[in-house]
């Protein structure tokens, strides 16, 4: 975890998603290896994942945008993974049934990642507010 920032907030909360996907691809579509890095991509941070199936280096690298993994909206989530996955990897969901497999274990992981990212911001926007509170009482 990154110290806190208002701009990890959002590396922080998706990424249990980006770790449990990893995890499942691993698990279920046999690749041997992957990496999971935060990054930055045009001045904001981003998850980005690299998968291995083969003997040699790691694939490319896949920006994950922050925004669409903790959007709410767990279809969304869900549908978006696979897109962003398949311009590198296109057999990550080249079987149908194994995707839906994934797609099914994954979920409850998009749904507590959201709920959580909304408790933390909830939490930092109380505590910015109350240090901002008390340093405008204490002038």
């Amino acid at each position: 975890r990154l110290k806190f920032r208002p701009s990890h907030q959002k590396l922080n909360g998706s990424a249990g998603i980006v770790s449990h996907l990893a995890n499942l691809l691993k698990m279920k579509c046999n690749y041997k290896l992957y990496n999971t890095l935060p990054s930055w991509a045009f001045d904001k941070p981003a998850h980005s994942i690299a998968l291995k199936m083969e003997p040699g280096q790691l694939g490319s690298q896949v920006l994950l945008d922050l925004d669409k993994l903790v959007s709410g909206n767990a279809s969304m989530v869900l549908d978006y993974l696979p897109r962003q996955l398949a311009k590198a990897y296109p057999l990550v969901n080249a079987h149908a049934r194994r995707w839906l497999a994934l797609r099914e274990e994954l979920e409850p992981t998009v749904v507590k990642s959201f709920e959580l990212f909304q408790q933390q911001s909830v939490k930092a926007a109380n505590k910015r507010a109350a240090k901002a509170a008390m340093l405008s009482g204490g002038q």
